[in-house]
């Protein structure tokens, strides 16, 4: 069974698109692992500092709401 995807992770992605950026290249910008960072976008591990730091890095809240 398929879990939705939180509005960040939603946000998160679509910001990615936008700036041409997949999950490798904003793993080494980041100093993360690239696992580690798709773990994230995908709601699969919980980590507020390195949500904030992808929200920094994409320019977009860190919030979960649709806005």
């Amino acid at each position: 069974m398929c879990e939705k995807l939180s509005p960040w992770c939603k946000k998160a992605k679509v910001a990615m698109i936008m700036k041409d950026i997949d999950t490798g290249m904003l793993a080494t910008a980041l100093g993360y692992a690239r696992p580690y960072v798709s773990s994230v976008l995908n709601g699969r591990t919980v980590s507020p500092p390195a949500r904030k730091r992808i929200s920094d890095f994409l320019n977009i809240s860190d919030s979960d709401d649709d806005k």
